[in-house]
């Protein structure tokens, strides 16, 4: 599911915090789970066995609605991962709206309550891990998702997730400006985001 590394060596927790879980939706579905290490929002919370299970069995993540993990994209306009305090790359967890639901915050919630629901229950933690939902970081314009994949996803993703789930070729959708402005919101990448496509589009569907 992912070629992340995961270099972040965890310390061991007391049991009265929790790690902390937003959600946040982007344009076309594209849902994001960011896992922090308790109250400190610029540390990944260790979730390593997680991945694991979802490297090893695939059923459990399209049970949880989960399609990928990540790394976090700076911002729209930078092309890297985050950065957390601890120096080590940012990741999240990637999931997708599906056509037949209902795309509001009360389906988002159930998403990340049913993932934490996982953690909490059915991992074997290597150290001690509690995760609770804290909030909902979706922003809307006109009751609209307001936010572009280039915030989330890095170029080499968006061209994944565009080319594997959403079109059949950049020919498609290159000429629409519409789509391409959901796609990038930068006006950088929006300049060049024909060649971003063709340069990833098959990056998901090429992995084993």
């Amino acid at each position: 599911m992912t070629d992340v590394k995961f270099k972040y060596s965890p310390q061991k927790k007391s049991s009265n915090k929790f790690n902390q879980v937003f959600v946040k939706e982007y344009k076309f579905g594209l849902l994001s789970l960011i896992l922090t290490k308790g109250s400190n929002v610029n540390i990944d919370a260790y979730f390593k066995d997680f991945a694991d299970v979802l490297d090893s069995n695939p059923q459990v993540a399209e049970s949880l609605g989960i399609v990928k993990v990540t790394y976090v994209r700076e911002s729209s306009k930078c092309n890297l991962p985050k950065i957390q305090t601890s120096g080590y790359k940012s990741q999240q967890l990637i999931g997708i709206v599906p056509q037949e639901k209902e795309n509001n915050s009360e389906f988002r919630r159930a998403w990340a309550e049913k993932i934490i629901s996982y953690l909490n229950s059915e991992v074997s933690w290597k150290y001690e891990n509690i995760f609770k939902f804290k909030a909902d970081i979706t922003r809307t314009f006109n009751d609209q998702i307001n936010s572009s994949l280039d915030e989330c996803l890095l170029d080499e993703d968006i061209g994944g997730f565009v080319g594997t789930y959403l079109y059949e070729d950049v020919d498609d959708i290159k000429n629409n400006i519409q789509i391409m402005k959901n796609i990038f919101g930068h006006e950088e990448n929006l300049e060049i985001g024909e060649m971003i496509l063709l340069q990833n589009w098959n990056n998901w569907n090429n992995e084993e």
